[in-house]
């Protein structure tokens, strides 16, 4: 089984975790990891180091799902990705969560991060082509 981080900016990934978790019950290897405005690139990659023993301590690899490309959290994800197995998906949200809580176990670490990012890309809708269709 992969561990899954939600790294995000503010407590946004706490609240999709605990989101999760309510539709889905309680999920093994998911930890949520806050950036907040008084901390240094260096103590959140602690933290994210920290938190990646924690959701795979058997090295099977993990998947980082961030907020957004090129902020910390993504940035701090990348540095660490050269020391540890994990792909990193930007963009977090709900349905791509609940995607990769219920694939933890089904794919190899790259195949569930291609997945992940095209079934999140086939979600985004307008009303305008759901009403067309």
């Amino acid at each position: 089984m992969f561990g899954i981080v939600v790294a995000t900016h503010g407590e946004f990934g706490k609240e999709l975790v605990a989101t999760l978790q309510m539709i889905l019950g309680e999920s093994e290897g998911i930890k949520a990891l806050a950036l907040h405005s008084s901390e240094t690139l260096e103590s959140f990659k602690e933290k994210l180091e920290g938190t990646l023993k924690k959701v795979d301590p058997k090295n099977h690899g993990s998947l980082v799902l961030v907020d957004m490309i090129g902020g910390t959290p993504f940035n701090v994800a990348l540095l660490a990705a050269q020391t540890h197995k994990l792909q990193i998906v930007t963009g977090v949200n709900l349905p791509m969560l609940i995607k990769v809580a219920t694939s933890q176990d089904e794919k190899d670490l790259e195949t569930l991060a291609l997945e992940t990012q095209k079934v999140t890309r086939e979600g985004v809708m307008t009303s305008v082509e759901l009403l067309r269709k």
